[in-house]
């Protein structure tokens, strides 16, 4: 199926590929899962098409601090949800054919959004900023959910969070260390994680059990969901302050406010036998396949796209701060983004299921889309 759109193509593909990014990707080919087409993505050069921007039809009036395509939505035509501190969370069904008509809006007067996410495949929004107080906002029934506080926190601000694949746990970013966990459906506090240092990026991985999360003291911690035990901590060896983590089924991205991203192999985690308190779990050791230094500020968003084959990478402390790892090989994309591709400052990116589209979020309040043309069927 193919749709109309504006813009032009990045570079066509060059036969003058790297030669060794060629040899890695052919010994980690039975890693990762080709296209619907059957090919398997190219290293160095993504062919990519901008189209119209998934928000044209009611723009932010802030940045775009927050997007995501719902899960459980078609490939052709997802659906889009966009937030900010504009206070609006908006909804918009992708079809380029009919510029992307925006399918609802709902302003929430007390609360500046800076974090939100779908609750797993769920019609069910779950939204933060800076209070300390969160909002559920159920889009098929239209209500809204206001959750005064989390028993037993004192936090005046969650801000951040993540939501576990399945929806079924809420991790909020806690003061002094702590993660706090919270039931997806009841809305009640079940837990707490502890890690030295303050928290900055914590991350369920794909199943839900386990949950990643890292801080000032640039340490990685893994914990067991179920039992609340630690079962590893290996010090990420940027050797700075973590600022971001992403998880696919084979490989763990960390980001640092040194904007050194690295890349490790995540397919041989530890087990719960190994667990322990957190705190008293020694810290050991583990070297990245690779140090990524693409990017010159903070690394502040990771994403692995659905079958783990790209990694974008943003700051938003520079403009156009954005790049794509070819994950097999471990090289970034040289053809895109270019210094004219117009990203200005990014704030949030995701990809929609099938990885057909990739969608950015920015300082001008638009939400930049972009098909990646190897992942629509020919």
């Amino acid at each position: 199926k193919k749709k109309r759109g504006y813009g032009s193509s990045s570079e066509e593909e060059s036969d003058d590929e790297d030669d060794a990014a060629q040899t890695i990707l052919k010994s980690n080919a039975s890693l990762f899962a080709t296209s619907s087409s059957g090919q398997t993505l190219p290293p160095t050069l993504l062919n990519v098409v901008r189209t119209r921007d998934g928000n044209l039809s009611d723009p932010n009036n802030s940045v775009v601090s927050a997007l995501q395509f719902h899960p459980g939505s078609d490939e052709d035509n997802p659906l889009l949800m966009t937030a900010g501190m504009d206070k609006m969370l908006r909804f918009f069904r992708i079809d380029e054919e009919e510029d992307n008509p925006k399918i609802h809006g709902i302003h929430f007067p007390k609360m500046p959004i800076t974090c939100a996410s779908f609750l797993g495949d769920s019609g069910s929004v779950v939204l933060s900023g800076r209070r300390p107080f969160f909002y559920v906002y159920d889009a098929l029934s239209g209500k809204i959910q206001k959750v005064p506080s989390i028993v037993g926190r004192t936090e005046r601000s969650l801000e951040k969070f993540s939501v576990s694949r399945d929806g079924k746990m809420i991790a909020f970013m806690g003061n002094d260390g702590y993660v706090i966990l919270v039931d997806g459906k009841t809305r009640q506090w079940v837990g707490d994680l502890k890690m030295n240092g303050s928290v900055r990026a914590i991350e369920f991985e794909e199943g839900g059990e386990y949950l990643l999360g890292s801080g000032s003291d640039g340490d990685v911690y893994r914990w067991h969901i179920g039992s609340r035990r630690c079962v590893e901590r290996f010090h990420n060896e940027d050797g700075t302050i973590t600022s971001s983590l992403a998880a696919s089924s084979n490989f763990l991205a960390v980001g640092a406010e040194s904007g050194v991203v690295n890349l490790y192999n995540d397919r041989h985690a530890p087990s719960l036998a190994r667990g322990g308190s957190g705190l008293g779990l020694a810290s050991t050791n583990r070297a990245p396949l690779k140090s990524i230094m693409n990017l010159a500020t903070s690394a502040d968003n990771l994403r692995f796209n659905h079958d783990g084959n790209i990694l974008a990478m943003s700051t938003k402390r520079e403009t156009n701060g954005l790049k794509l790892l070819h994950v097999p090989t471990a090289t970034v994309f040289s053809n895109w983004p270019t210094s004219k591709t117009p990203l200005k400052y990014v704030w949030s990116m995701d990809f929609s299921p099938g990885s057909r589209y990739l969608a950015v979020g920015n300082d001008h309040g638009k939400c930049l889309l972009y098909r990646l043309k190897h992942y629509w069927d020919e």
